[in-house]
């Protein structure tokens, strides 16, 4: 829609008049729903103050027609499997032609079932690969949520966590989080990629990205000890250097920095950081499973031609499956990086695909345009 858009504009403009200008406003907004964010916290293990800074940065401070009309605070879509009352309005969607078409938003019968369906979002089995290392996250740790929800894809703008860990210090946000002494249950949902020769992992981890500006730094160093997940160090035996695609990887213990986890393997942490696309800084944490490559991956795959993509899937997900370079899955497909295929497409991983095979996708170029389809996520 044309106002999502410029949000990211307007969010400089407010950054620069003050605390994110209507105190007023956002405080109103926390004190109505403070109490639908702490209860999600202690059946879900998502930190109160990580939902309400994202309800209020998708609601527009809860002044935005969806949240109006249809008690929808996070942008929720309808998807396949809806079968409520509809809101329709012009977002993101367009036709075969690329002309912006009106999309259809679930309508909530109250705020609060839509807060319940952001919880159900991240913890969807089909998910779970993506957003299931977050809640190894204390509750109390909404720095970690914060940065991890940018690296599982829940937003490309890349000052994603800087607004979300600024709204929390700013308006004391984190005061509603305590220590959730829960783990999601997830039902058990191994996905085989189609025509694959690897295997995947029921749950592959991705980093969340502590680099940071002044303002996210000055957060870190006042955070409590407690709060702060533990850096963990291992020894070169502990790690089994196995292989996908001819190349050579192993996957990360939990907790250990990239640098940490160079040194065990007497490598240059910025050779990792060139392998690996996605990991810009070597001060990441790596959860347990995360696939770290030793050296440089492939442009084609050795056997598996195709993948099929399976609901919740990024490009770099894919790339990291089959040890393919990520630019050189983007150029085979006829794919613009910062664009996602939609599931149900079919991904060549060997040959180039003709103009007419494209699999059919979108761009995502704004604040949450990866997230606002729960229904179904592009």
């Amino acid at each position: 829609m044309r106002m999502r858009k410029v949000l990211p504009q307007l969010f400089c403009l407010v950054i620069s008049t003050g605390l994110f200008g209507n105190k007023k406003l956002i405080e109103q907004y926390v004190q109505q729903y403070k109490d639908i964010a702490i209860r999600e916290m202690r059946s879900t293990g998502i930190p109160a103050s990580i939902k309400l800074a994202q309800g209020l940065l998708e609601s527009d401070w809860g002044r935005s027609d969806l949240a109006n009309k249809a008690n929808n605070h996070f942008g929720i879509k309808c998807g396949r499997d809806w079968t409520g009352d509809t809101f329709m309005k012009y977002d993101d969607d367009s036709d075969e032609e690329g002309m912006l078409v009106e999309s259809c938003f679930r309508v909530f019968s109250s705020a609060e079932e839509s807060y319940r369906a952001h919880s159900e979002f991240l913890l969807n089995p089909a998910k779970k690969s993506r957003y299931g290392f977050l809640f190894e996250y204390p509750a109390t740790d909404y720095v970690s949520w914060a940065n991890g929800l940018k690296f599982a894809g829940y937003a490309t703008d890349p000052k994603y966590p800087e607004k979300l860990i600024r709204l929390i210090e700013t308006y004391q946000l984190y005061k509603y989080d305590e220590p959730v002494l829960i783990k999601p249950a997830y039902p058990e949902t191994a996905v085989i990629a189609e025509n694959s020769n690897v295997k995947k992992e029921s749950e592959i981890k991705y980093p969340s990205d502590p680099k940071a500006d002044k303002s996210t730094a000055k957060i870190r160093e006042t955070a409590s000890k407690e709060n702060t997940p533990a850096l963990v160090s291992y020894k070169r035996s502990d790690y089994r250097i196995q292989s996908i695609n001819d190349i050579p990887m192993v996957k990360a213990i939990g907790k250990e920095s990239l640098e940490s986890l160079a040194k065990a393997l007497n490598m240059d942490v910025y050779d990792l950081i060139e392998y690996n696309e996605k990991f810009d800084s070597k001060d990441i944490l790596l959860p347990a499973g995360t696939h770290v490559y030793l050296n440089k991956k492939k442009r084609v795959n050795k056997d598996a031609e195709w993948h099929k993509v399976q609901e919740g899937e990024s490009m770099f997900y894919i790339s990291q499956q089959y040890g393919l370079r990520l630019e050189s899955l983007y150029a085979r497909n006829n794919m613009d990086e910062g664009t996602e295929p939609y599931p149900g497409e079919k991904i060549s991983l060997k040959k180039h695909v003709s103009k007419k095979d494209t699999p059919k996708h979108r761009k995502v170029d704004h604040l949450g345009s990866v997230f606002i389809n729960m229904g179904n996520l592009k």
